[in-house]
């Protein structure tokens, strides 16, 4: 395996890399940078290129590039699903997601219903979620867009999740997942005619009990019109869902015997038919693994699970603390109390397979002489989190 770090910075937090693969091979990853350890991913969107399969990796603007096409906030990059369509059609879809508006706007934001709560390291700012669905397309490699927006009505939170496919009649497929004013947890998918660019619908996937909480889904077709979905969820094992339709329904989850309960799953179908599924795994000894599947998603080769990476499992330099805090401090509830809680959790006060130590969200690809190349962001010892790619064979 070679591994080789896309971007370093000490004192920044990149997280979250999305993978594009080009036609011709190239290849770029793009994170977003931000100053503390930032979930809500509204740092500085950055787009990194490879011409040599991953080996070095240097910063691009290149308008092909489909995390380089236009998005009005770090977020909407991150979480949407970018394809080229039979007909040259450039098409991006997903949420809208978490946005930073000026501190100003607070009480805007409430009128308007959308989630809020303290910009992570910006005291005059906010972090917003709109609530909203989009789907935009180009017919012009680029130079003029068309866009449309959904409010999304009945929900506390919703994020779709860029783990989406392009499948071989033409329909695009993202896996969306969110929060009912119920309290109620949904896994949905974000779906187009077979046209790719209109007849957009929020379909459920199957029935799933709340106490799941399955999201951060990934979708991949298997054979023409059947498609393999694998999430995270509260159980700790990925859960598997089918549609044999082409995403128009879904099957009730079963739990696979692939453990990995704090990083969600990527999948790819390889060149030879098989399926890959790499993901994060947060507990000692932390790092990056995958798994084959030989019979199209079927059953999965567990007990050849492949490890890249059992290096990780260091807390973020960004979370770092001078003194031990008071733990009956922890009982107090405003703006201070999340840091106070995670600077506990950094000290080791809970196990470690409570994946307070950041990596994971892995994404491979497999280039054309079968090498796979998997991105994904991982902290070492010296505590700066950032973004890596590992090439590879299966």
């Amino acid at each position: 395996m070679e591994h080789s770090i896309i971007y370093k910075k000490d004192g920044v937090y990149a997280a979250f890399p999305q993978l594009d693969h080009m036609p011709d091979d190239r290849l770029a990853a793009s994170f977003s940078i931000s100053y503390k350890r930032d979930h809500t991913v509204i740092g500085e969107w950055a787009v990194y290129e490879s011409s040599d399969g991953g080996r070095t990796w240097t910063a691009s603007k290149d308008p092909a590039i489909p995390h380089n096409w236009p998005a009005p906030a770090t977020r909407e990059y991150s979480d949407r699903f970018n394809a080229v369509l039979a007909d040259g059609t450039y098409v991006c879809a997903g949420t809208t997601g978490w946005q930073a508006w000026d501190l100003s706007r607070e009480e805007e934001a409430r009128s308007l219903g959308m989630r809020t709560h303290a910009h992570r390291w910006d005291p005059d700012k906010i972090a917003v979620n709109p609530m909203k669905l989009v789907a935009q397309y180009s017919k012009d490699k680029g130079q003029t867009w068309t866009r449309n927006e959904w409010d999304v009505p009945g929900f506390n939170h919703i994020c779709s999740f860029s783990r989406g496919t392009l499948l071989q009649d033409g329909t695009v497929l993202l896996p969306v997942y969110g929060t009912d004013t119920a309290g109620r947890t949904r896994s949905m998918v974000w779906r187009s005619s077979t046209n790719g660019h209109t007849g957009w619908r929020l379909i459920p996937m199957g029935i799933q009990s709340s106490v799941m909480k399955v999201g951060e889904q990934a979708v991949v077709e298997t054979n023409p019109g059947t498609v393999l979905s694998l999430a995270r969820n509260a159980a700790g094992y990925f859960v598997q869902m089918w549609s044999d339709d082409s995403g128009r329904s879904w099957s009730d989850p079963l739990l696979t015997d692939i453990w990995a309960p704090h990083s969600p799953p990527d999948l790819t179908r390889l060149a030879d038919g098989r399926i890959l599924c790499t993901y994060g795994y947060r507990r000692q000894p932390m790092g990056i693994r995958a798994v084959l599947s030989n019979d199209g998603g079927e059953t999965w080769d567990t007990d050849n699970t492949i490890t890249l990476r059992e290096d990780g499992g260091t807390p973020t330099q960004t979370m770092a603390i001078t003194e031990i805090p008071d733990m009956e401090s922890l009982r107090i509830s405003g703006a201070g109390f999340r840091d106070r809680l995670s600077s506990t959790l950094v000290r080791g006060l809970y196990p470690s397979e409570n994946a307070r130590p950041d990596l994971g969200y892995a994404i491979s690809t497999q280039l054309s002489d079968g090498t796979i190349v998997t991105v994904y962001y991982i902290t070492l010892s010296d505590a700066v989190t950032h973004c890596v790619a590992t090439r590879w064979e299966v």
